[in-house]
């Protein structure tokens, strides 16, 4: 059992350090302005929107914003 716990924790972290880089940068972009973000990351989401048809991120309603904000404000910083 503790090298399946070890197992479970290596994935955990990652998956926590990923969403800890995720969040602001891509999730960001709905709340804040996007100049302030680098071209390549814009042309990320851009692409995202494009090749998916992401309709909420090209329409951004407003309990979205609302929910980006809810989470770069007081989950992020857990």
């Amino acid at each position: 059992m503790g090298a399946l716990g070890k197992l479970i924790d290596v994935a955990l972290f990652v998956y926590f350090v990923s969403m800890a880089i995720i969040a602001p940068l891509i999730d960001g972009q709905t709340s804040l302005p996007s100049g302030i973000y680098p071209a390549f990351l814009t042309d990320l989401k851009s692409k995202y929107i494009a090749d998916f048809g992401d309709y909420l991120l090209m329409e951004k309603p407003h309990f979205l914003v609302g929910l980006v904000w809810h989470e770069l404000l007081f989950l992020w910083p857990l």
